[in-house]
């Protein structure tokens, strides 16, 4: 075989292998991913957005799941590897094209880090994919593409409907290919952008507007988000001091340092794209948006922020790769030395994971309440209700059905003491259980426990009027109720 094709092979092979890693059978179990394919599901059978259910995020997530339901249990795992391996190809082509001298590290670096198990919860979270766009983003900036101020702006609202605060980082790369030297004019290229975000945004926003969900959805993913979800107050020592300790812990630190380090140093070093590095940098610390507004990290829970940098540090190195001159980078020993230092961490993470494959979905068959409701199954749809745990949503798509409530999910319960103050969404859920008479309420809310005692004395209440308790093999507290025989009428 030719050997010029020795590189294109193996990390073809690389990027199928790492995906496989989180093929359905044993993907990684994460509750965001089982409300996404749950919301997917009710989008499927004619339901819409934020008027079905409620969410903070864009539509792009729910339509990508409905659309990986078309193709069976296997579909958003196919529609993932395939979006991957589109990516890790442009990203290759790129590098054989500013004639890098190993073309493949780069590509292989963007898979280890988006496939590093430690951040990724397996396959499907929003910034899995907007870390995607943003790297075929690059490639379309530097690349010679007709329509690339067009497809940059499809690109553009793609990742803003993904996951809105990543559009952020996409934002120096749009304003370096606006004021680039080369090219149309600066209004035709503007035009072209905003056509290409036009062409995602009229279509979704139409979709929307038609069925009546335009202003709810205003409300729950933008007003909600700046009125509840970024609340969290952290100085900026504290939230470097999270990031360093998340990075520490998800072994992202030693690519991280590698960088950075290599692109600080190239604006003293013979550098022919000294603004494309500022930008690159710039993208890295935008990459920590989601951390600067909520201050989550460290929280095991939210390692997921540190997804966009797989696509933000491999940008950053082929910007130094490509355009600097001098031997710290350019000598192939140099280029061997960096190779073994930036994959060792991240290769390590691949082998511990692949020999610790999890199998989906975890051990929640095992929990006692779903092993019952596995031999007294619900009759069809909104005859089962969870409350209090994202995970058991789990519930909803393992029996396929439609939860009676739009609020599928309730950690602003136990999170907020100022949420639902006068119980309204709580006697909302009330009265459409009663309204179609479900049968079952999976409830874990003693578990995550209400910050506000009077939200938890309403919902017990609901439950000892309207509800028996189910006894169970093993527990000592009630997770499970049954619906009374005759019940009320009334609500909460």
């Amino acid at each position: 075989m030719n050997r010029k094709y020795h590189g294109l092979i193996f990390i073809i092979s690389a990027c199928l292998l790492l995906s496989l890693l989180y093929c359905p059978p044993w993907d990684i179990f994460f509750d965001d991913k089982e409300i996404f394919r749950y919301f997917g599901m009710v989008i499927s059978r004619g339901g819409i957005p934020y008027r079905d259910f409620f969410d903070h995020k864009p539509p792009l997530i729910f339509l990508l799941n409905s659309a990986g339901l078309l193709f069976g249990s296997w579909g958003l795992w196919i529609i993932d590897a395939v979006l991957v391996l589109l990516t890790t190809l442009l990203f290759f082509d790129l590098c054989k094209k500013y004639r890098l001298s190993y073309p493949w590290l780069l590509p292989l670096l963007f898979n280890l880090a988006c496939r590093n198990h430690l951040i990724c919860q397996g396959i499907g979270m929003t910034r899995e994919y907007t870390a995607i766009f943003l790297v075929i983003s690059f490639c379309l900036i530097m690349g010679k593409y007709r329509y690339k101020q067009l497809l940059l702006g499809v690109f553009a609202a793609l990742t803003f409907f993904m996951q809105q605060d990543q559009a952020l980082t996409l934002v120096p790369f749009i304003l370096y290919a606006l004021f680039a030297k080369d090219g149309p004019p600066l209004l035709q290229r503007l035009a072209w952008l905003i056509s290409g975000f036009m062409v995602i945004t009229l279509p979704l926003l139409g979709w929307l507007g038609l069925n009546h969900a335009l202003g709810i959805f205003w409300k729950d993913a933008f007003i909600f988000n700046f009125s509840w979800y970024t609340t969290v107050k952290k100085s900026l020592p504290a939230h470097l001091i999270s990031i360093k300790t998340a990075m520490d812990r998800t072994n992202m630190e030693v690519f991280f340092l590698i960088a950075v380090t290599l692109g600080v140093s190239s604006l003293f070093m013979q550098n022919k794209k000294k603004a494309l590095t500022i930008v690159a940098l710039a993208a890295i610390l935008f990459s920590f948006t989601p951390e600067y507004l909520t201050g989550y990290l460290p929280s095991p829970s939210f390692y997921y922020y540190f997804l966009p940098l797989a696509a933000t540090l491999g940008i950053l190195l082929f910007v130094v790769f490509a355009f600097v001159e001098d031997p710290l980078v350019r000598s192939k020993t140099g280029l061997r030395v960096w190779t073994i230092l930036l994959c060792c961490s991240l290769g390590y993470n691949v082998v511990q994971h692949a020999t610790h494959l999890p199998r989906y979905p975890g051990n929640m068959d095992k929990n006692p309440a779903l092993q019952y409701l596995y031999l007294h199954p619900p009759s069809g749809d909104y005859q089962l209700y969870v409350m209090g745990s994202g995970n058991f949503v789990y519930a909803y798509n393992r029996f396929r059905i439609l939860a009676p409530s739009r609020w599928i999910y309730h950690q602003f319960w136990f999170w907020y003491d100022r949420w639902d103050p006068d119980q309204t969404i709580l006697k909302s859920i009330g009265s459409d259980l009663l309204q179609h008479h479900t049968t079952y309420i999976l409830d874990l809310s003693n578990a995550s426990k209400f910050r506000n005692p009077e939200n938890s004395a309403c919902w017990q209440s609901f439950l000892e009027q309207h509800y028996e308790p189910v006894a169970l093999p093993g527990l000592t507290t009630t997770i499970l109720w049954r619906i009374k025989a005759s019940p009320q009428s009334s609500g909460l």
